[in-house]
């Protein structure tokens, strides 16, 4: 085939590349909405209630061991977290928990966080 008949064509293509970059170039930044966040007020946990004795793990299971009251487990997972109440996932201070991957920390309350990693 003949050279020429893609001339045009080519031409085209590199035209609205080179469009292209210099749009990406020219594209304005959006830096005063960064600037304008305003920064998450940090709190001190309250005094911990419960602690937790003994800790089981596996892939898709955690099972925990908790002395004192508790309300909630929190269990930080590479798929997202978790939050568990400690009336429906166990009592007498043994607790049973499925997730969605393997967990990295867990959480009772506003405890610090026990990483298990």
């Amino acid at each position: 085939m003949d050279d020429k008949k893609y001339n045009p064509l080519r031409l085209m293509i590199l035209a609205s590349l080179v469009l292209y970059f210099i749009y990406l170039a020219n594209k304005p930044q959006n830096e005063a909405v960064s600037s304008q966040a305003q920064p998450v007020p940090v709190t001190k946990p309250t005094t911990c209630n419960a602690r937790i004795e003994q800790v089981g793990l596996s892939s898709y299971e955690l099972r925990l061991r908790i002395s004192g009251a508790a309300e909630s487990i929190v269990v930080y997972t590479e798929q997202g977290n978790l939050t568990a109440s400690t009336t429906e996932v166990g009592s007498a201070g043994e607790y049973r928990i499925r997730t969605p991957g393997p967990a990295m920390a867990i959480q009772i309350d506003d405890c610090p966080a026990l990483n298990l990693r």
